[in-house]
């Protein structure tokens, strides 16, 4: 038997990215319940898990897609129609559930908003999905400009990835600073992604620093840095000034300190990958619950908003002003495994198995 290519960290990554996003969902009545609600402090720390795990995702895309040599065929079929296939599949399971359940008719408007990912409808998570295909077209872009660099300059990929990782350290100062905007109009803010992807690569095959010092320090130190940085965030950050402003406040993610924080998380497992435990966790229950989790993690992030709005609607209505440590981690976990389910029974349909996302 072929032993899998994948590699464990980068599925361990995309786990715990994909079950922040889910926690980030989940959170988001409890954290609209209002700044007077005792439990504010624990919705918004379960709320701004999003804000490193979407650089995540975007960093592994650029990790593992970066530097590849794709045919223009290679590419759509490869790349793009894995993204579209299972979204096309969705937009309409969540169009037709709006239409029944949330219009009471069907409405072209909303079923626009909803394939366009447009927010304040059902389907307001569909923008990573235009956001990745953005992506992709500029790591196929990238892709082809290294390909013909290197036939006229030896070692022309590492100087250029290099300098376009440090003019997208360089561009995320610059929206912070306030010297344009990146974020409208929304061709320019998905676009503003491929700072992440360039970041993504550079982190995962660069390394300055974890060459000089061991990896059982480098795995203490990102630690820390990823710990205190996020607890800071919350408590120091989006709790204080929420409470200033008198409505839910965080930080975009063209923001160094976002950019500081994705990125020290992403080492942390870089440098855990190289230790002995890691290593052995791979073929361990834990191991494998995060490798199913990674590999059917796109379709997770495809059903889940419905998932999740069904369970809200219908389980979880009266419970919004209570005890958020509970109710998000539990709303969480029935989120989760009921994604997994129908993804796993898509899985083992013929053609309908096209539909499930799983990588």
């Amino acid at each position: 038997m072929t032993k899998s290519k994948r590699i464990f960290y980068y599925d361990v990554l995309r786990a715990i990215a994909i079950i922040g996003i889910v926690f980030c969902h989940a959170s988001i009545p409890f954290v609209l319940a209002g700044l007077g609600n005792p439990y504010f402090y624990i919705s918004a720390f379960f709320d701004c898990f999003r804000d490193f795990s979407i650089p995540i995702f975007v960093m592994l895309s650029g990790a593992l897609l970066l530097t590849r040599k794709d045919s223009l065929m290679d590419f759509f079929k490869k790349r793009l129609s894995r993204l579209l296939i299972p979204f096309l599949f969705w937009v309409i399971i969540y169009i037709i559930y709006s239409s029944i359940y949330i219009k009471r008719s069907f409405d072209l408007s909303n079923a626009i908003d909803i394939f366009f990912g447009t927010s304040g409808t059902l389907g307001v998570a569909f923008w990573f999905i235009w956001m990745i295909i953005i992506a992709y077209v500029g790591i196929f872009i990238i892709n082809k400009i290294i390909e013909f660099g290197n036939e006229k300059t030896e070692g022309f990929d590492k100087r250029f990835i290099t300098a376009l990782t440090v003019l997208s350290v360089v561009y995320i100062a610059c929206s912070q600073f306030g010297l344009f905007n990146p974020y409208s109009p929304r061709l320019l803010y998905f676009a503003s992604f491929l700072s992440y992807i360039i970041i993504g690569y550079f982190i995962a095959n660069n390394d300055y620093v974890g060459s000089k010092v061991s990896k059982n320090k480098m795995v203490i130190i990102t630690l820390i840095v990823s710990v205190g940085l996020y607890f800071y965030y919350i408590f120091g950050f989006v709790v204080p000034k929420s409470i200033l402003a008198n409505h839910f406040v965080y930080k975009g993610y063209f923001n160094l300190f976002i950019l500081t924080l994705s990125v020290n998380v992403f080492s942390l497992f870089k440098y855990l990958s190289r230790t002995e435990p890691f290593i052995n966790m791979e073929e361990n229950a834990l191991g494998k619950a995060l490798i199913t989790v990674s590999k059917y993690s796109f379709g997770i992030y495809l059903c889940h908003y419905l998932i999740l709005h069904i369970l809200k609607m219908n389980v979880f209505k009266h419970c919004f002003n209570e005890n958020s440590l509970i109710f998000i981690p539990l709303l969480v976990v029935l989120t989760l495994g009921i994604s997994l389910v129908v993804l796993w029974i898509l899985d083992r349909i013929p053609y309908l198995n096209r539909f499930s996302g799983k990588s």
